[in-house]
């Protein structure tokens, strides 16, 4: 269920909640169904954690301006479908704040990412 998600549709209720937090359902089974896809795919962890890097270090208004700069090696490399939620996140942003919450929830991502690999890692060796 959570592979088959359309993940852009959550940021259509955007990227802060009323106190300026991250929305629950991106909190919760965005980032899941984000972690899922990604594994899924293929994508290798060192790849998103250079997207991760260069999101975490520019601006809203760089990424809008340069969205390559986060998309281009998910592109080139064969995951276009994980390219396309990183470009629709970037577009629901409509402030700095909405990106830097973009940002964390990346970072959530990456985390479960992660953390299932190293569960996994520590169930084999049992």
């Amino acid at each position: 269920e959570q592979l088959a998600l359309d993940l852009t549709e959550l940021f259509t209720a955007g990227l802060r909640d009323e106190r300026g937090g991250l929305p629950l359902a991106l909190q919760g089974i965005g980032s899941a169904a984000m972690a899922l896809q990604v594994e899924e795919a293929g994508v290798p962890l060192p790849m998103f954690n250079r997207m991760l890097t260069t999101a975490n270090e520019i601006s809203l208004a760089r990424a809008k301006a340069m969205p390559e700069e986060l998309v281009e090696e998910l592109e080139k490399r064969g995951f276009p479908q994980i390219a396309r939620v990183i470009r629709a996140g970037i577009d629901a942003c409509r402030d700095e704040d909405d990106y830097r919450n973009f940002v964390r929830w990346l970072i959530q991502v990456r985390n479960l990412i992660v953390f299932r690999a190293q569960a996994g890692s520590a169930a084999s060796q049992k």
